[in-house]
């Protein structure tokens, strides 16, 4: 046997030893991995996951808790993957109470939990990576408890009963990614508050649901890498230039439900970045043509809904030449003009103006869009809808919902019930419950749109166009109807 030949057979040797070896020891490391039985630590329960245990503690005490981790504690080399704490009557987290046991996701829900002891956390610091305190009684960010736990990626702080973060209240979370701490009482954050979290790494923080007046732009601006700033169901009554400097890589911006009634010159202006901005359920009467200074480049996902816009913002919308979303629902908005769209429809997919007080569309309101796919126009005012509005937007148009509006069945509208009568795939469940009807004004009768009595109304029958192999598949909302529409073949 030549040398080389020897060389080769002691590599695969060494190769099949070394896998092997990490085979056993991946065997070895799942069969460890077993729960203990029900009566040992009841009332708590146990499941085992590919990860590791799976162990759920609800509706008892600590007593019964430390009874169940001391169990757990006799097990070597168990990995518990989820700890769940769950409904229970559990006022203190005690000092040292998780020592000897490897915990990566930790919840403790819902459990009257007022104070979280110094050392309690400590000992489990180094695997876990989630921490779930929702629905407690804390006055104060626990920051003496946090700081160890050097690879949590996400703490959650949600319903507690927090009034102010302090400064550095974070620090030594080196590695979070998501802060939420929706549906507290916070009214005060200080500039300092974030210091500790501000290291490349924080990517969302949701502060909705508070009592904040103001923007806390100290705070915040030192969030260079933040991508989402929730902040909606807030008091914030104003916003001005500056208050959003420093968010630099920030992509989504929540500010609904809050009491804006301005939307001022370049006030996201540092938000270059920006691909979603929420301002609906506000009470804005006006935004600046300026307002969206800075966001022309990225800004798709517009919600202006439930305001008290009196007409499209159109000068301001004018810039936003990338924008595909648009929502200027639940509004009070009487008069579309013919330009309304223009300057910047050709990039719009969906467009939701239901629930406004619109009468009449434009021959050309839709002339500028060329990629409309959804179209919402439910509950308005109007009694016609013209064939001609709709020729622009035929041919991507794929959402259509005009329920709601006073129709009148006239002729105009037999190109709309002929449209309505080729659907295919219908849905007569939905269809017996909400249909597009019109009213006869002669009779005082209503009519389902597809089933206009024509000869009655003296209307010169339509030729039905017979079409080949459709490029539109429109859906009427409120009938979940789908209607092909494509290239005409007269005969």
């Amino acid at each position: 046997m030549s040398s080389s030949t020897r060389f080769k057979g002691e590599k695969c040797w060494i190769v099949w030893l070394m896998v092997t070896s990490l085979y056993l020891r991946s065997t070895l490391g799942q069969i460890v991995q077993n729960c203990p039985s029900r009566s040992e630590i009841a009332p708590c329960s146990c499941i085992v996951k590919k990860q590791g245990l799976d162990v759920v503690c609800e509706f008892t005490d600590f007593t019964h808790i430390n009874k169940a981790m001391s169990v757990l504690k006799g097990r070597p080399n168990t990995i518990i993957y989820y700890l769940k704490l769950r409904h229970n009557n559990m006022p203190k987290l005690q000092g040292f109470v998780f020592l000897g046991l490897d915990i990566h996701h930790l919840t403790v829900h819902n459990s009257s939990l007022a104070v979280v002891e110094e050392t309690s956390l400590s000992s489990i610091g180094k695997g876990l990576t989630q921490l779930d305190l929702s629905q407690n009684s804390l006055l104060v960010v626990p920051s003496a408890a946090l700081k160890t736990l050097h690879h949590l990626l996400i703490l959650n702080l949600n319903y507690n009963k927090i009034s102010a973060i302090h400064a550095r209240a974070f620090e030594g979370l080196d590695t979070l990614e998501i802060l939420t701490l929706y549906e507290n009482k916070i009214s005060v954050i200080e500039a300092d508050a974030f210091k500790g979290v501000d290291n490349r790494k924080l990517k969302r923080l949701n502060l909705g649901g508070n009592e904040l007046n103001s923007v806390p732009t100290s705070a915040l601006s030192s969030l260079e890498m933040l991508k989402k700033l929730e902040m909606q169901e807030n008091r914030i009554s104003t916003i001005q230039k500056g208050d959003f400097a420093g968010l630099k890589s920030l992509d989504s911006l929540g500010l609904a439900h809050n009491k804006l009634q301005v939307v001022p010159a370049g006030v996201f202006s540092h938000l270059t970045q920006l691909n979603s901005l929420e301002l609906d359920g506000n009470k804005i009467t006006h935004i600046d043509p300026d307002a969206f200074i800075g966001l022309e480049e990225h800004l798709q996902y517009l919600r202006l809904a439930d305001n008290k816009l009196h007409m499209v913002p159109s000068d301001a919308l004018r810039r936003l030449h990338r924008l595909r979303h648009l929502d200027l629902r639940v509004n009070n908005i009487t008069v579309l003009p013919e330009d309304a769209f223009a300057g910047y429809g050709d990039s719009i997919t969906f467009l939701n103006l239901q629930k406004n007080l619109i009468k009449t569309l434009p021959p050309m309101i839709f002339e500028n869009f060329n990629s409309l796919e959804t179209l919402n126009l439910q509950n308005n005012k109007m009694t016609h809808v013209p064939e001609e509005v709709m020729e622009t937007v035929i041919d991507t148009l794929q959402v259509i919902d005009l329920t709601d509006n006073p129709l009148i069945c006239d002729c105009e509208l037999q190109w709309y019930s002929n449209w309505l009568k080729n659907l295919r795939d219908k849905d007569d469940e939905v269809m017996t419950k909400k249909r597009t009807v019109c009213t006869m004004s002669n009779e005082h009768r209503e009519y389902a749109v597809q089933n206009l009595p024509l000869d009655r109304m003296g209307c010169q029958p339509i030729a039905e166009e017979k079409s080949s192999s459709g490029n539109l598949a429109v859906k009427l909302v409120g009938l979940q109807f789908v209607i092909t529409v494509s290239f005409v073949v007269l005969f």
